[in-house]
């Protein structure tokens, strides 16, 4: 049975997503589901989107409320508003916060892009994966703005622009300047859509943290070309997991140091990484998905940014050097 949203309550807050791949269209329908006013920046899907709307298919999960009731979500075109670039809403109102779920690869772009969106007081929440994206935000836009959402979801996109919702669907937020009034602030617009939402004290440690599992497991996805479950049923590949997890907590912990912050990352965290991956089953990162797709990976945030904060650390990481190798071998990377 097909299920469409039904909430009729009044819009609470009006915000724009770019970049409205499975992870984009996901959060963006939840927010429309709780009566938020949406815009959606897209460009790949914008045909599909203005014909046919949000189509989910949701696994159930505690953590997403409308995955309770609705293993279908559909949202009608007519529930957002649907622009190519910034000149859809040019003279309109600046929305209350800006959702960045643009893949990494086209950071590079989302200044201009991103720009002409934005009020003086629109809260900017970057939702890539990796370090240091969160960084040049704020170079561009002010510190006192960026904030950073780290999304627990497996989510895909099918060739027709259906989204399909695989499992979880948690997120953690934090604000740059780890300001807690400002971080409340986007954790009630995620509670308000029935997203569970985890607070972060530390944003730097919340990405170190992720980042922990995804250069990981993406890594030796990739250098493999196989799923999580090759992995960690593999007992040398699984060894090598556990010392490149290993590597990342202690170089993050390092991090943390460098930056003055008093959190540190536990040494279990690296093991618990492994635990994990055993519930995923044959789970496919995105990263894979890419190489195998021949589209540019995410290389620059989730390894490169890392290598060089250990260079510059004077960090000892073995493992994570021959990763690199090892990828670059495989023509993965840039260089």
């Amino acid at each position: 049975m097909v299920f469409s949203e039904a909430n009729s309550s009044p819009p609470k807050s009006l915000i724009t997503v770019v970049g409205c791949g499975a992870l984009g269209q996901f959060y963006a329908a939840q927010l429309i589901h709780a009566g938020h006013e949406v815009r959606l920046l897209a460009r790949r899907d914008a045909a599909k989107l203005a014909q046919r709307g949000l189509f989910l298919h949701q696994t159930p999960t505690p953590t997403i409320a409308s995955t309770a009731l609705f293993p279908i979500l559909t949202i009608s075109p007519q529930r957002f508003s649907l622009g190519t670039d910034a000149l859809t809403w040019q003279g309109a109102a600046p929305a209350d916060w800006l959702l960045v779920a643009l893949k990494a690869t086209a950071i590079d772009s989302a200044q201009a892009l991103v720009a002409p969106l934005i009020g003086p007081n629109t809260g900017i929440v970057v939702m890539c994966n990796g370090l240091g994206l969160e960084d040049r935000f704020a170079d561009w836009f002010g510190a006192a703005h960026i904030f950073g959402m780290l999304c627990y979801v497996g989510v895909s996109r099918d060739d027709d622009g259906t989204v399909r919702h695989h499992a979880y669907g948690h997120v953690g937020v934090g604000h740059y300047l780890d300001e807690p009034q400002a971080r409340l602030r986007l954790e009630q617009l995620c509670q308000s859509a029935g997203i569970e939402c985890h607070a972060n004290e530390s944003l730097l440690e919340a990405r170190w943290r992720k980042l922990t599992w995804n250069l990981t497991f993406n890594g030796l996805c990739l250098l493999f070309d196989c799923t999580t479950k090759d992995i960690v049923e593999v007992p040398e590949r699984r060894d090598m997991a556990r010392a490149l997890a290993t590597e990342v907590v202690d170089l993050g912990n390092r991090d943390l140091e460098a930056h003055g912050q008093p959190t540190r990352i536990e040494p279990t965290w690296a093991e618990a990484q492994l635990r994990l991956s055993d519930t995923m089953g044959a789970y496919a990162p995105s990263t894979l998905l890419d190489a195998r797709a021949g589209r540019p990976i995410e290389w620059e945030p989730l390894f490169a940014e890392p290598a060089r904060r250990a260079e510059r650390l004077g960090a000892k990481v073995p493992t994570l050097q021959a990763l690199l190798v090892g990828l670059k071998a495989r023509g993965v990377g840039n260089g």
